[in-house]
């Protein structure tokens, strides 16, 4: 008997949208309500067949000094079975704490901080605190993924229109640290964000808005 295509093995997929203009906004408008977003699926052979509704789970958002339990909202190809489960912008797949906070550790230390005082810069005790061994991962994972997504920023800039050269804007040139290759990109971002025509949120960061555009890879 031959088997139903509904029998191959689940795959998942993820979105990050920009869904308010803070982790209460989000709450207000979808803390009940699901985006009024239309999904297809992007297995070729689907033929981007419309994904439907599929519940929802929650998971925390961890500030600086708050826990909060928000909604993620799921669709589901019925060909396939691939699940895709939306994001907002204050969150990544596998994280707990917020864009915000994780972009705040690493600007932190790129500035000089050492990660015990980084620390307890971005997480107060009554958000539980967080361990310096987390921010000095957090710190290690940005500094090996800056030069790909700054690689990526340039060329976008580029195809925008931008003529120079620039890789002149960065500090050391063809021959940069780690450490370089990251103030490079943090030069880069508000050049990005402003070609897009955006204004992220002071309080909220670039790097949420970032995710939003750049390959699920290339998320920082």
């Amino acid at each position: 008997m031959q088997k139903s295509s509904c029998s191959h093995k689940t795959s998942t997929m993820n979105k990050i949208y920009t869904l308010g203009k803070s982790i209460f906004a989000y709450l207000k408008r979808y803390g009940n309500n699901r985006p009024p977003l239309m999904f297809t699926c992007e297995t070729e052979s689907c033929n981007h067949r419309v994904m439907h509704k599929h519940g929802r789970y929650f998971r925390m958002a961890v500030t600086k000094h708050h826990h909060t339990k928000i909604p993620a909202y799921r669709w589901r190809c019925c060909i396939c079975t691939t699940t895709l489960t939306l994001l907002p912008d204050f969150l990544v797949p596998g994280k707990h704490f917020v864009t915000f906070v994780r972009e705040a550790s690493v600007k932190r230390k790129a500035q000089g901080e050492g990660f015990e005082r980084v620390a307890k810069g971005v997480v107060s005790p009554s958000a539980g605190g967080i361990s310096p061994r987390t921010i000095k991962r957090w710190w290690n994972d940005h500094i090996h993924q800056a030069s790909e997504v700054a690689h990526f920023i340039a060329g976008e800039l580029i195809k925008s229109g931008v003529e120079e050269d620039l890789l002149c804007s960065h500090s050391h040139g063809v021959n940069p640290t780690r450490v370089d290759t990251v103030h490079w990109l943090a030069r880069l971002i508000p050049r990005y964000v402003q070609v897009l025509g955006q204004c992220p949120s002071f309080r909220m960061g670039s790097f949420g808005f970032l995710n939003t555009q750049l390959f699920p890879h290339l998320r920082i």
